[in-house]
């Protein structure tokens, strides 16, 4: 069948010949057996797909809660297994370690598994545990406090230089609490794996009942269905056959008048109408003809398609024919929804009622809009014909010739490119800007001359895109992209790119400007405007915007971050006696040494004058503190050019939970302030919250 349909309203279809059935037999009634025989069924196959689905459920539920415990379970012991062993790992560093700053470390990574440690325990206590689990975690809880106190006792031993002592307490104190510790770690975890598998077994077992029950329901459910078929059956056998006798004879009608309305409407425009004019069906190639969807057309007057070139007279001759119940026949001009007008040949022909009078009309139309344009021009002198057609190709010439100077003169670079992306175009500008001559880019693909090498896929799928469809991201506006010189120079470009279709073929016509400048004072400004002048490190501008960043992703991540405020000592001596230059040595020589020091992810920068910051990601207070302290000696040591040696104070402080910048900045403060009053060239951190009158 074709796509075309031919809907309207429903009407009161024309009678049909009654056909006779065998023995003059009517089609006897559903037997109540059947109906309570199918309703029987239908109950056992609910009854059955409730209960699974009953028993899915139960079982999923279970099974979730089960595993997520054990899971939960396992995993915190196997996390404090791992803490207890990485927490003796790094006392024994902390013992045998002869470095102070090395000693320092591993007691923080002590401290640090100790933390991990007590916060799985913490976790696992929160579960829904058994009495022996109680017992168990009771007894963890008891050894891990005697542990503690004694590794606390190593690490101060190790601290006071007395690592013989430190060792030996390891080996006959804290190694065999350790070891115990760890077994009844190793005992919470067997017993864990034990009760997962006893549950595992329980619930096997109850799914092993309920697939007997839902087999025993669906062996019922098959009977009853294979009951209830062999009996309608035998029921409905004699009435297949006269149902099959009628079928074949109305399938036969049904493709006759198929195949009629396939030929009407695959050549023609049909329409229907009530009475007073009003449309009531359409066919698909009206609603294409007339540029009119079918919702809009449904219940509107055929005065929708008035052209205004008929007389009145003409309509009236129309409708008193049809009226009359006859046929009319004539050509007729319409509007289409856009304003423009088509001619149709038309046959009008009315349905009579039982009455003789009409109920309703049906419109077949054929276009001859062709045939009508093809008389018009074939009406036109041949001499209107020439000169029109002369007219039009000095328009052409005059408006390629005013298009020739534009794009010669233009100091942007005008490419134009084909379907298969061949320059088509290439202006003065463009031999200039590439380093292309036009003789050797037109016919020659764009994307081989100017488009860097990793570029070449991405635009190649662009292009393609584009080729099919005349659509692209890029079409309409300015977009800055990479392209390469003749010479292999990449540089950047202000791309604005159009669309045309020629010959059924999209094109593509661009506006290209050299955007190296402006991307140059951008990046100087982008530059000045985060950059200290003197140093080359961040100026505090830039650092207040990374520190609000740096502070906002620390709460939303609960990681720490910590800062160092730093100034020089005696700095103004160092000017006073050498000089302002010389102290602009000073400074730019300990930016560099600093910036040596720190890891790449630490943001610093210029906090005023004499004054620096480093803001340190993800490290906490006694980081910080190492990091200040290797700071320190570093920059007391080194020999700075014309002044000698210079020292430096510190203020080192860590984010608390609600703490804004400002007040992590004041307590960073507060402690550089303590440094110079103890004494300077030393680093200081917050033992206790400042107090308010020093905020």
């Amino acid at each position: 069948m074709s796509g075309s349909r031919l809907t309207e309203t429903p009407c009161v279809p024309a009678p049909i010949p009654a056909m006779s059935h065998p023995r003059n037999e009517t089609p006897a009634c559903t037997p109540p057996i059947l109906r309570w025989g199918f309703g029987a069924v239908m109950c056992v196959i609910v009854f059955i797909t409730a209960l699974s689905l009953w028993r899915v459920e139960v079982d999923k539920r279970v099974m979730r809660d089960m595993i997520s415990h054990e899971q939960v379970m396992t995993e915190m012991l196997y996390r404090m297994q791992l803490a207890a062993r990485d927490r003796t790992f790094a006392l024994f560093g902390a013992v045998h370690a002869d470095d102070a700053f090395a000693r320092d470390g591993e007691i923080q990574r002590f401290y640090k598994f100790g933390t991990t440690f007590r916060q799985a325990q913490s976790q696992l206590m929160r579960l829904d545990l058994n009495e022996s689990e109680r017992v168990l975690m009771q007894q963890l809880r008891t050894q891990t406090e005697a542990i503690t106190l004694q590794q606390q006792g190593v690490i101060e031993l190790a601290v006071a230089g007395r690592q013989a002592e430190a060792e030996k307490r390891m080996i006959e104190q804290v190694v065999p609490a350790q070891t115990r510790m760890v077994a009844t770690l190793t005992t919470l975890l067997e017993q864990a794996i034990r009760q997962t598998r006893e549950r595992a077994t329980a619930r096997r077992q109850i799914q092993h009942r309920a697939t007997a029950l839902l087999l025993a329901g669906g062996l019922a459910g098959l009977l009853l269905t294979w009951g209830g078929f062999v009996l309608t059956t035998r029921k409905m056998r004699g009435l297949l056959t006269r149902l099959t006798e009628a079928g074949e004879h109305l399938q036969a009608s049904n493709l006759d008048l198929q195949f009629q309305k396939l030929a009407l409407d695959e050549h023609n425009i049909v329409s229907i109408a009530d009475t007073h004019g009003n449309i009531t069906a359409v066919n698909d190639k009206f609603c294409a003809v007339s540029q009119y969807s079918r919702a809009e057309l449904l219940g509107r007057n055929h005065r929708l398609l008035k052209s205004g070139l008929h007389a009145e007279a003409f309509y009236a001759d129309l409708w008193a024919t049809i009226s009359a119940g006859k046929v009319w026949r004539g050509e007729i001009c319409n509007r289409r929804k856009d304003g423009t007008l088509y001619w149709v040949a038309s046959t009008i022909l009315p349905f009579v009622d039982e009455a003789g009078l009409p109920s309703r009309y049906v419109s077949v139309r054929t276009d001859i809009t062709t045939i009508k344009e093809a008389q018009g021009v074939l009406e036109r002198s041949r001499d209107e014909l020439e000169r029109l057609v002369q007219t039009r190709t000095g328009e052409l010439a005059e408006r390629e010739e005013v298009l020739h100077g534009i794009t010669n003169a233009a100091q942007d670079a005008v490419i134009m490119i084909d379907a298969s992306g061949r320059v088509t175009y290439w202006n003065p500008a463009a031999e200039q800007m590439f380093g292309f001559t036009e003789s050797e880019v037109i016919g020659v693909g764009l994307g081989e001359l100017i488009v860097p090498e990793r570029y070449m896929e991405r635009a190649r799928i662009s292009f393609s895109r584009f080729a099919e469809t005349g659509e692209g991201a890029a079409l309409g506006r300015t977009t800055t992209l990479q392209a390469r010189h003749r010479n292999g120079v990449e540089f950047p470009v202000e791309v604005s790119l159009s669309a045309i279709k020629l010959r059924g073929q999209w094109s593509a016509v661009g506006i290209v400007r050299d955007a190296t400048e402006r991307v140059q004072t951008e990046e100087r400004l982008k530059q000045l405007a985060t950059t200290d002048p003197l140093t080359g490190i961040c100026n505090r501008r830039h650092f207040d915007d990374v520190l609000a960043s740096e502070i906002h992703r620390a709460a939303r991540f609960s990681s720490p971050l910590s800062l160092i405020l730093f100034d020089i000592d005696h700095f103004k001596r160092v000017n006073d006696s050498f000089g302002h230059q010389a102290g602009d040595r000073v400074l730019t020589q300990l930016a560099v040494s600093v910036s040596n020091t720190i890891r790449t992810i630490d943001l610093f920068a210029r906090w005023g004058g004499e004054e620096f910051v480093v803001l340190l990601p993800g490290s906490d207070l006694n980081a910080g503190r190492v990091l200040a302290e290797k700071l320190r000696m570093a920059l007391a040591t080194q020999p700075f050019s014309d002044v000698g040696q210079v020292t430096c104070s510190f203020g080192v402080a860590e984010l608390a939970p609600g703490d804004t910048a400002d007040a992590l900045i004041r307590k960073a403060d507060h402690c550089l302030y303590r440094a110079k009053a103890s004494g300077r060239n030393r680093v200081e951190t917050p033992a206790t919250p400042p107090p308010l009158g020093d905020a």
